[in-house]
């Protein structure tokens, strides 16, 4: 099986990435399911203003896709936010995502801000959802050693 070169960073508020450090969110919901990555793969997590940092490296569980109601049913305690805030953020989608983490590499110890993550990863640019680096351009040995 080829290796995927590809890792996936996804943007995420503060209050989010604490609730996924603590394992209390096991599940990240997206609008739209990545196409590059899958089971296995790596997933960085960037969390968003005011924090600006790199908190955690996960591996992907697997990533679901299901109508609103019935990922509610099967993964709603997963998540980390109400079921009001959930079906607000899906309002008229057909289709929910569910990215399931696990193997949690906390970063928040060694978390790497912004402008340093602009050096160690040529070209970055915090994604607005999410986006994708390939691994060979990471300059970090500690991050490299994380995603092999």
């Amino acid at each position: 099986m080829m290796q995927n070169n590809d890792i996936l960073i996804i943007s995420v508020k503060p209050e989010y990435a604490r609730k996924i450090l603590k394992g209390e969110k096991t599940i990240e919901l997206r609008k739209c399911a990545p196409k590059k990555v899958g089971k296995n793969d790596f997933i960085l997590i960037y969390v968003t203003a005011p924090v600006k940092e790199l908190w955690g490296v996960y591996k992907i569980e697997n990533i679901v896709k299901e109508n609103p109601n019935i990922l509610w049913e099967n993964f709603g305690e997963q998540t980390g936010i109400s079921k009001q805030e959930f079906y607000d953020y899906y309002k008229e989608n057909k289709s929910a995502f569910g990215i399931q983490l696990q193997e949690v590499k906390n970063l928040i110890k060694h978390s790497i801000h912004l402008e340093r993550l602009k050096n160690l990863i040529p070209g970055f640019m915090p994604p607005q959802t999410y986006s994708y680096i390939d691994k060979s351009i990471i300059n970090y040995s500690s991050l490299k050693e994380l995603i092999s």
